[in-house]
C-alpha cells in the first residue's frame, strides 16, 4: 500500500491548491463563486454546456420528470422513448440510435466491443493525439499511456504515431503498410480535443472511409466533444456522403447532465446483444429528460451562424500584429478553439490560464495549448471581452519572460 500524501483529503488538489476557488451558481455564460465574485466562462464545462448554464427550457423538463420517475435499468420508459426519437431525427439516413450510456467512456467501450463482434478481429487503430476516456479500456486506445495502467495488450491496439493532419500523403502510406487480417476497427475524433483543439487535413474522414469500405473495417468516430453544434452541424463526420459506422457522442447532449450515446449502420444491428449494451444508468430518465430539453431548445437556435461567427472574431482578434509577434498559433473549428505557440519550448499555458482566471475568465489548458470552448448561445460582445482578458495575460507572460 502506497503511503498517502498530505494533500490526500482533497479532491484535485492539483488545481484547488493552485487557486483556491469554489463555484456556486451559473446562468448563461456567467459562473458566480461562494463569494458572490463573477467570471465569464469560455470553458462551457469542456464544451458540454454548449446550451449556456442554467436554461429554463432545459429546467423545465428535468424539474417535470424528477417529480416522476429517475431510472428503471431495461424498463423502457416513456420519456426514455422520446429521447430515443428526438436523437434519431438528428442522426444521418442509415445511423440509429443503439444505446444511452452515462459517461463517453462507457459509450466508447459498447463500440469497440460491436467493431470486434461485428468482425471477428482484434486490434483496434487510434492515432497519438486522439483521446477517448480514461477508463482502462479506453485509455488503451492513446499513445501517452499511464505506466500505474499496467502494460498495454499487444492484441489491442496499434496507435499511428502521427496525428494524419498534416499530410494525407502519409497517412496513406501508413495504412497501405499495416495488416489488416486482425483489424476490427478504427477510431479517431473527427477534430483533435484533448490534445488541442487542433483541425484535422479536409482529405481525412474520405481516407478513412475508402480504407475501412476496401478491407471490411469498422469505423468509430468519437465526437463526443465536436457533436451537438460545438464544431460543424449536428456532427462533423456526417456532413455530405461520408459517414461513420459508429457515431459517439455525449457532453453537449445533456447540457452538463451526464449522458452519452451509440449510433450505429443498420448492418451492425445483430452484433449489438453479444455486445453487452447495458448498464445500470444507460438512458436513465432524469439524463432523458434533459436530453429531450436540449433537443428542443437547440433546435429552435442558429448555432451553425453563431460558431461561425465566433471562429472568425477569434481569428481576427489574435491576427493583430502584437500577437504575430509572440508567434502566436491559432487553430480549431466553431467554438472549440486553440492557442498555441510556434516555440515548442515556450510552455507557460498553465500559467497564462491562471491568470486569465484571476482575471475572471474561465478556459482550460493542456500543457501547450489554451483551449476556449464557450456555450454557444454567448454574447459575441462578451466573447471578445473574454479575449481581450486572454490577451493581455498572453502579453504579460511574454512580458515577465523577457524581464
Amino acid at each position: 500500500m502506497k503511503e498517502t500524501s498530505s494533500n490526500a483529503g482533497y479532491y484535485r488538489p492539483d488545481h484547488y491548491l493552485k487557486y483556491p476557488i469554489v463555484f456556486k451558481s451559473a446562468d448563461g455564460t456567467t459562473v458566480k463563486d461562494v463569494n458572490g465574485r463573477e467570471y465569464l466562462d469560455l470553458s462551457a464545462i469542456m464544451g458540454a454546456v454548449n446550451c449556456g448554464h442554467n436554461v429554463p427550457q432545459i429546467n423545465s423538463r428535468l424539474i417535470q420528470q424528477i417529480g416522476m420517475m429517475w431510472t428503471s435499468n431495461f424498463f423502457p420508459t416513456d420519456i426514455q422513448l422520446e429521447a430515443i426519437a428526438k436523437v434519431d431525427s438528428i442522426l444521418p439516413e442509415g445511423i440509429n440510435l443503439a444505446a444511452l450510456y452515462s459517461t463517453g467512456a462507457e459509450a466508447i467501450e459498447l463500440a469497440l466491443r460491436v467493431a470486434r463482434a461485428a468482425t471477428g478481429r482484434n486490434r483496434i487503430l487510434s492515432f497519438k493525439d486522439h483521446f477517448h476516456g480514461k477508463t482502462l479500456g479506453t485509455m488503451h486506445l492513446v499513445k501517452q499511456f499511464p505506466d500505474c495502467y499496467g502494460p498495454v495488450p499487444d492484441d489491442y491496439r496499434t496507435v499511428f504515431e502521427s496525428d494524419g493532419s498534416d499530410d494525407p500523403a502519409i497517412l496513406e502510406a501508413y495504412l497501405a503498410s499495416i495488416p489488416v487480417d486482425d483489424l476490427a476497427a478504427v477510431i479517431f475524433e473527427p477534430v483533435i480535443g484533448y490534445s488541442g483543439p487542433r483541425r484535422l487535413h479536409k482529405d481525412f474522414l474520405g481516407i478513412m472511409r475508402k480504407f475501412c469500405d476496401e478491407n471490411d473495417v469498422v469505423m468509430i468516430v468519437d465526437e463526443i466533444l465536436t457533436g451537438f453544434h460545438r464544431c460543424k452541424g449536428w456532427f462533423v463526420s456526417c456532413q455530405g456522403a461520408i459517414k461513420p459506422d459508429i457515431l459517439v457522442f455525449g457532453k453537449g447532449l445533456g447540457n452538463g447532465h451526464p449522458i452519452s450515446g451509440v449510433a450505429c449502420a443498420s448492418s451492425l444491428y445483430q452484433f449489438l446483444g453479444n455486445s453487452l449494451p447495458g448498464s445500470t444508468f444507460a438512458g436513465n430518465s432524469l439524463a432523458c429528460a434533459a436530453a429531450c430539453g436540449v433537443l428542443e431548445f437547440m433546435h429552435g437556435q442558429n448555432f451553425a451562424e453563431k460558431t461561425t461567427a465566433m471562429e472568425t472574431l477569434f481569428c481576427e482578434f489574435f491576427s493583430q500584429p502584437r500577437f504575430k509577434a509572440h508567434g502566436i498559433r491559432l487553430d480549431g473549428m466553431g467554438g472549440l478553439l486553440s492557442i498555441s505557440f510556434q516555440d515548442p519550448s515556450f510552455s507557460r499555458m498553465p500559467d497564462i490560464y491562471l491568470d486569465v482566471l484571476k482575471n475572471g475568465v474561465i478556459t482550460s489548458h493542456t500543457q501547450q495549448y489554451l483551449r476556449l470552448t464557450p456555450p454557444l448561445t454567448i454574447d459575441l460582445i462578451a466573447f471578445e471581452r473574454g479575449l481581450e482578458v486572454i490577451g493581455k495575460c498572453i502579453d504579460a507572460s511574454f512580458a515577465t519572460a523577457i524581464k
